[in-house]
């Protein structure tokens, strides 16, 4: 998955397709190896964090760090391998730095994940990001 990041704001959200009853607190089934790498030219820091509905209102909680440790600050060029435990359906990506950059975000899990779209009026969102953009056309 490949996104952008901005300051303040969640900008990708994940769904897992299988339910976990009861939650399980340790174990292959939640566990997450996530990538994170910086394609663009600013560094920034993420955190992962994960709820258990898909609501904008509902409580978020930073991932719980296997290996290494949240907030994580990814360097232009640079990746940052991590390890996770998940028990909740919804995962989002939270940017905490200053900066706003280009985050590519990989996933191996036995849990599938995947992406979901953002409404307008999304307090989470970075407006900027769906604010339509006037592009100069081709010279003729």
């Amino acid at each position: 998955m490949q996104c952008p990041v901005v300051s303040g704001y969640v900008t990708a959200r994940l769904q897992a397709q299988d339910n976990i009853n009861p939650p399980n607190t340790s174990g292959p089934p939640n566990g997450l190896a996530v990538i994170f790498e910086n394609v663009g030219n600013t560094a920034f820091s993420v955190l992962l964090r994960e709820t258990d509905d898909r609501s904008v209102s509902g409580t978020r909680y930073t991932l719980p760090a296997a290996v290494g440790s949240f907030p994580v600050y990814v360097i232009p060029g640079g990746y940052v391998p991590m390890a996770c435990d998940t028990s909740r359906p919804f995962l989002e990506v939270f940017c905490t730095g200053t900066t706003t950059g280009q985050l590519r975000m990989q996933i191996d899990s036995l849990r599938r994940w995947t992406e979901m779209g953002f409404a307008k009026d999304d307090p989470f969102y970075p407006p900027q990001l769906f604010q339509a953009k006037t592009v100069p056309g081709p010279l003729t």
